[in-house]
C-alpha cells in the first residue's frame, strides 16, 4: 500500500526545504499546498521541494506545485525548485506543462547551487510592538529602504501600504508585528506578520484601508500560518505612482 503523504519543512536560511514523501493525490494536494504556503510565510529566498520520496496518483495533483509557484512569484517573489523528482514525477510535470513554471533539480545540492547563483534580493526586516508608535517607525524603515535602493517611484505607495497594514495589525490582533520589505526583480514586496489567526480586516484610518491598498498595489493577500498570518502587498517597480 502506498504511503500517505507526509510534508516536513526544514528552514535552512536563506532557503526553506520541504520534504514531501508518500503518495500525492487530488485530496492530499491540499496538504502539500498548505505546507508550501507555510514555508512562504517565512519569506525565504527560495523553497526547495525534496521530491525524492514523492509518488503521484494522478497528474492533476501536481498542479498544487504550480499554484504554489504562482503564489510565490506574486509574493514574496521567490522561486520554487523541485529537487530529485523520480522519472515518473518528472514525466507527469512535463505532460502538464508545469515544468515551464518550475525549476527541476537533480538533488538538493543542485537546488542549493542554483539558488546560490541567483542574484539575491535586497531585504530589510524588523519587529515592532503592538503600539501606535510602531506605525511611523515602520514607515521610516520602508522610506529608508526605498532611498537606499533608489526606488522613488514606489516610495509613497510603499509608505501608504505600510501605514495601512501596520495600523491594522496594531488595532486588531494586538500582537508583536514583523515587517519585511523585499526588493525583487520586478516588485517591491511589503509584508506584515502578526501572531493572531483572526480573519483579516483591512480597515485603516477612516475604514479606507482595503481600497487604498488595492488602489496602489499590483496584488495583495493574506497567508495564514499556525501561529498567525502574513498580510502582504506587491508594488510594481516600473509602475507610475497613482497617489
Amino acid at each position: 500500500m502506498a504511503q500517505r503523504l507526509r510534508c516536513a519543512a526544514v528552514h535552512e536560511p536563506p532557503v526553506a526545504v520541504l520534504r514531501a514523501d508518500g503518495l500525492l493525490t487530488l485530496r492530499s494536494a491540499t496538504q502539500l499546498r498548505t505546507a508550501l504556503l507555510k514555508c512562504l510565510a517565512e519569506q525565504p529566498l527560495a523553497i526547495l521541494v525534496d521530491a525524492a520520496g514523492l509518488t503521484v496518483q494522478e497528474d492533476l495533483s501536481l498542479t498544487a506545485l504550480l499554484a504554489a509557484s504562482r503564489h510565490a512569484a506574486a509574493w514574496p517573489g521567490v522561486p520554487l525548485l523541485v529537487c530529485a523528482p523520480s522519472r515518473d514525477v518528472r514525466a507527469a510535470l512535463r505532460r502538464l506543462g508545469v515544468e515551464r513554471h518550475l525549476t527541476l533539480c537533480t538533488d538538493l545540492d543542485h537546488g542549493r547551487a542554483v539558488v546560490a547563483a541567483r542574484e539575491l534580493p535586497a531585504q530589510v526586516r524588523d519587529r515592532f510592538p503592538a503600539a501606535a508608535a510602531s506605525v511611523p517607525a515602520a514607515r521610516t524603515l520602508v522610506s529608508g529602504a526605498c532611498d537606499r535602493w533608489s526606488l522613488p517611484v514606489v516610495l509613497e505607495p510603499a509608505r501608504l501600504v505600510t501605514t495601512e497594514l501596520v495600523t491594522n495589525a496594531v488595532r486588531h490582533p494586538g500582537t508583536p508585528i514583523e515587517l519585511t520589505v523585499t526588493r525583487g526583480r520586478r516588485y517591491l514586496h511589503v509584508a506584515v506578520r502578526d501572531f493572531h489567526r483572526r480573519p483579516k480586516r483591512l480597515l485603516g484610518p477612516g475604514g479606507a484601508g482595503l481600497p487604498l491598498v488595492e488602489a496602489v498595489s499590483s496584488s495583495w493577500g493574506c497567508t495564514l500560518m499556525p501561529d498567525g498570518k502574513v498580510t502582504w502587498a506587491s508594488l510594481h517597480l516600473a509602475a507610475r505612482s497613482r497617489i
